[in-house]
């Protein structure tokens, strides 16, 4: 009895080993994908097999293979999860050779008709031609998740890998304030010459980028020409859907009096390019009649009447300004602290004035 339950024992771990062992025909591959091109959109012909020269690098995909010689099959899937989920491509390619034990390949080598490891048997949701968007060619807004998998040609499932994108879909940019549209009427008045800028657009995502152009209106000219053709008093890029008027080297100053017109362009990264997305045109005018130097309201006492130092302020134009740590700052570089204090960037803890 006793060697009977050591040769069930020795049987069964021998078959347990068995079980573990690969089996020989099996090709074993590793498949990882990630993103390289940091784009806002995509095109639904990015995934189609094309010209190389228009052939975008969306993603890098490597194959890890402990046998490079076994031929394996990839296959590429391509399906929205929000807003609504729709599978919308899926490609497969011939049987290749990986060659390497580590291969690396990207989406350009799977959509360059006649290549090695192109893209030959594929299909595009019909349905997707119904979505909102599509006239551009532009995957409508929505998380995409990307699914690569490589099988044997037998068709077992070897190893699979998958991302998440978002991409936007920009087809408006709206203005908030300062000022209103161009053609709405004649300029509003704005206090002081560091006004914020502010604005929305739809379809964010991360990595937006935003083109702000201010432009002075000179005499019976127009909000239009001013920005097409004028010469900007300050021109800047943003991440952010606000911007607050520098004052200092940067910028040209505002003049107290003065028109001025602004324009924000929502610059799209695609997999073709930036794509441009111009807001309307807004304009206003600057209060104030005058500077410190001539006796005027300055705008430093628009900003401190803002902040509620009058009537204790009213008619004292300051002359220095000292920070806590004994540095003296600018007048310019006071008028940007109190904008910034007035916009609640910057949090105000105590004033001493002497």
């Amino acid at each position: 009895m006793r060697v009977f339950v050591r040769a069930f024992a020795a049987l069964v771990l021998a078959t347990s080993w068995a079980g573990l062992a690969p089996a020989p025909c099996s090709a074993q591959v590793q498949v990882s994908i990630r993103r390289l091109a940091p784009v806002e959109a995509i095109f639904v012909s990015d995934l189609l097999p094309g010209s190389p020269g228009v052939r975008p690098d969306l993603l890098g995909i490597t194959l890890i293979s402990q046998d490079a010689s076994r031929p394996v099959v990839m296959e590429v899937r391509v399906a929205r999860e929000t807003p609504r989920p729709l599978e919308i491509f899926r490609g497969t390619t011939d049987p290749f050779v990986p060659r390497d034990p580590v291969r690396h390949l990207t989406t350009r080598d799977l959509s360059t008709d006649g290549g090695e490891f192109a893209l030959t048997d594929f299909s595009v949701n019909e349905n997707l031609l119904d979505e909102a968007g599509l006239q551009s060619g532009r995957l409508p807004a929505g998380t995409y998740l990307f699914t690569v998998t490589v099988r044997s040609t037998q068709g077992a499932v070897l190893d699979s890998d998958e991302l998440r994108i978002t991409v936007g879909y920009s087809a408006r940019v709206d203005l908030l304030s300062p000022g209103i549209p161009a053609d709405a009427g004649p300029p509003p008045m704005v206090p002081g010459p560091t006004p914020r800028f502010l604005w929305s657009a739809d379809g964010d995502a991360p990595g937006a980028r935003y083109r702000l152009r201010v432009a002075r209106v000179d005499g019976e000219g127009s909000a239009v020409e001013a920005i097409q053709g004028g010469f900007p008093v300050w021109e800047t890029t943003t991440s952010a859907t606000s911007a607050l008027y520098p004052a200092s080297v940067q910028a040209v100053r505002l003049e107290p009096g003065g028109t001025y017109a602004w324009q924000v362009t929502r610059e799209v990264a695609t997999s073709g390019g930036d794509e441009p997305t111009e807001s309307p045109i807004y304009w206003f005018r600057v209060g104030g009649g005058g500077t410190a130097a001539d006796g005027g309201d300055p705008s430093f006492a628009i900003l401190l009447r803002a902040l509620g130092f009058s009537p204790q302020l009213d008619g004292f134009v300051p002359v220095s300004a000292r920070l806590q740590d004994g540095r003296v700052i600018p007048l310019p570089e006071l008028e940007a602290l109190l904008a910034a204090i007035a916009a609640g960037d910057v949090p105000l803890l105590s004033v001493r004035v002497q």
